[in-house]
């Protein structure tokens, strides 16, 4: 099947305390979505959650790799962002439980036993994320705490995200996981009849076809075109949230609409909408995704975090980067209307060989000197010399 482009919130369907957030939020996930396109298989991704997870990171970050996150999220970040975060969160909660519909978030922070982390850190995960901090022993036992942290993501998805730290994934050097996990279930403001599904062809992006089962109704939809597509969005019911689709007008038009994908080509295409009688056919679908986000994050600007420059002094006294960034994600498309869930976990470890940045120190070696090659853990002395002249 074609790649798809994921519901978007509106910010019209949002409390008007997200409003500076959901334009930051709307940014990266077109930056994620055309970083993370590729091939011709199935796509699906939650930037929110990826977003909510790195916003996370971000309360502890200090210095460049502050400055480079804030950056790849589209955010300045200030003593008032993770309140807004938060209450974005509850916001969206709020809206997505309602008439049958259920729409959760939940986010975790786990340290190792004995691992000191700053108590402003702790205060703000636990305030504004509703991310308490639960102690796990890393060190003896990666593999126990891996299975904790796995079962958790599969209770706060509803059992569709499964095994998102694979086997491994973790080991004696992880200090600290952040993770975040969202799920959705959303019924159609006016859902498909399901006597009325058909078999019908799906043209395939390489040429060819291959049978899909298609919904159909008629219906007045929120619509409106461009040149080059057709823009449907469809409500859930009760909940002010959408699912949008951005359909090219010809089979091979998807590359030339993702190249145009932009947030503001987007938030214009979608703020032109209006009520109109529509014939839909929609297939139904289910697809899953997992990812490696180092590789793309650090593309998208932020690589000192995955260094041993990162400064995450903010989150503890001790030196740490990220090793890893895992997402996956969930959706099915049915009659009745749309399932979905993602979860995503940021992997800690202690950075080697750096310290934060101290007042300058010049030390120009340019006279004679004396040196010593030491261990430094019992201290012995290895060789000891004098430098008189270089030459």
């Amino acid at each position: 099947m074609k790649r798809f482009v994921l519901p978007i919130l509106l910010t019209a369907a949002l409390p008007a305390a997200d409003s500076r957030i959901t334009p930051a939020m709307n940014a990266f996930t077109i930056d994620c979505y055309k970083q993370l396109t590729g091939g011709n298989g199935n796509l699906i991704l939650s930037p929110f959650n990826i977003a909510t997870a790195l916003s996370m990171a971000l309360a502890g970050a200090r210095g460049q790799t502050a400055g480079e996150i804030q950056s790849v999220l589209h955010v300045h970040y200030d003593s008032t962002y993770d309140a807004a975060l938060g209450a974005m969160l509850a916001g969206i909660a709020q809206a997505g439980n309602a008439g049958g519909n259920e729409l959760h978030t939940a986010n975790g922070l786990w340290v190792q036993k004995g691992f000191a982390i700053q108590p402003t850190f702790e205060n703000t995960l636990a305030n504004n994320y509703q991310a308490p901090l639960t102690p796990l022993d890393f060190i003896a036992n990666p593999d126990a705490a891996r299975s904790q942290i796995n079962r958790w993501a599969e209770q706060h998805t509803n059992e569709k995200i499964k095994d998102l730290l694979p086997a491994g994934s973790l080991d004696a050097q992880t200090r600290l996981v952040l993770t975040s996990a969202i799920y959705f279930y959303g019924k159609w403001q006016a859902p498909f009849v399901s006597s009325l599904t058909q078999p019908a062809p799906f043209t395939l992006p390489a040429g060819g076809a291959t049978q899909a089962n298609f919904m159909n109704q008629t219906a007045r939809f929120a619509y409106t075109e461009t040149p080059s597509a057709q823009i449907l969005e469809m409500r859930y019911a009760g909940t002010g949230i959408a699912f949008d689709v951005l359909l090219p007008k010809i089979p091979t038009g998807l590359p030339d609409l993702e190249k145009s994908l932009t947030l503001e080509s987007l938030t214009g295409w979608l703020g032109n909408v209006a009520i109109r009688n529509v014939q839909v056919s929609l297939p139904k679908f289910r697809a899953e995704s997992e990812f490696s986000l180092r590789k793309g994050l650090s593309t998208m600007g932020m690589p000192t975090a995955f260094t041993n420059t990162a400064d995450f002094s903010g989150i503890a006294p001790a030196p740490l980067k990220i090793s890893e960034v895992v997402h996956k994600a969930f959706v099915d498309v049915s009659e009745q209307g749309t399932e979905a869930a993602a979860a995503t976990a940021i992997k800690m470890r202690p950075a080697t060989g750096y310290h934060r940045p101290e007042p300058l120190v010049v030390f120009r070696a340019d006279h004679p000197f004396l040196f010593l090659i030491r261990g430094t853990r019992t201290g012995e002395v290895l060789f000891i010399g004098r430098l008189m002249n270089p030459r």
